[in-house]
């Protein structure tokens, strides 16, 4: 499998963090498997495989293009021989300045784009079928997203950047308090602003920065004892840590420590 990062456009980096091609170039049929796990961004996958691909038991065509939310819950994606996988991984408040829609709807759930019109007039997913090179279908979506910016007018809100900056940086630790009294606004209006832009409450996505901390030191092996990586995330103890891990997961630190999953241990350097 080939995995690598490609550049952003430049208009595009207030809202896109990264993006992301995976592909297997296999000729015989081989099962392919990939599993996501909540990092507080939602994203844009373009799917291109022989055959059709599975999300969460999922049976989609085998050519589609979904926006996904704020994931609480695993992700499963599997698909059978040759394929290829193109993520757009967004700011966590990209959904609604990029897209016009409301990201508490998009938890846990997708949004098929695959109809959004490109600048030749054709839908999105019509032009991606129009070439095979990855770059020109990288731009394809790149060019889609851009007309939707001229479009919205979104203005930026310094105020959430800001905020999910902080809480980030201090991988979940920054007291949400404090940010309140920063920023000058009540408990009530900075829940609001986070649902309406990220689609979680800031407590949960401060959950989500502090796990993903943790995945990314057991990926890391940057631990002697599974007690550390509790104790070096702030969790009271080692049950503490073992619910929320499994809580975002399916399954605990252990089974990670010992079967390393080599999906997850490249993509922690994105993070």
């Amino acid at each position: 499998m080939v995995q690598q990062l490609l550049h952003r456009h430049p208009a595009l980096r207030p809202y896109v963090k990264d993006i992301l091609v995976l592909e297997g170039c296999e000729q015989v049929i081989s099962s392919n498997s990939f599993r996501f796990y909540a990092d507080g961004c939602p994203g844009i996958v373009f799917q291109q495989s022989v055959r059709s691909f599975t999300l969460n038991e999922e049976r989609y065509p085998s050519m589609s293009i979904f926006l996904y939310g704020q994931t609480l819950k695993p992700v499963h994606i599997a698909t059978d021989g040759r394929f290829r996988i193109v993520i757009f991984m967004l700011h966590p408040y990209a959904i609604r300045p990029l897209l016009g829609l409301k990201a508490d709807e998009l938890t846990d759930t997708c949004f098929d784009l695959g109809e959004l019109p490109t600048l030749s007039g054709v839908s999105l997913l019509e032009g991606l079928s129009q070439t095979d090179c990855v770059t020109d279908q990288v731009e394809t979506i790149a060019s889609c997203l851009l007309r939707m910016l001229q479009l919205n007018y979104p203005k930026a809100d310094r105020m959430l950047d800001f905020a999910v900056s902080r809480i980030r940086a201090s991988n979940g630790h920054a007291s949400l308090v404090e940010l309140q009294k920063t920023l000058h606004i009540s408990e009530r209006t900075f829940e609001r602003r986070f649902e309406q832009y990220i689609g979680i409450s800031p407590r949960l996505f401060a959950r989500i920065c502090r796990f993903q901390s943790t995945l990314k030191q057991l990926t890391g092996r940057k631990y002697e004892k599974l007690s550390d990586v509790a104790f070096d995330n702030g969790y009271a103890d080692q049950s503490h840590f073992t619910r929320s891990f499994r809580e975002f997961t399916g399954f605990s630190p252990l089974k990670l420590h010992r079967f390393p999953d080599p999906f997850a241990e490249n993509r922690s350097s994105i993070y």
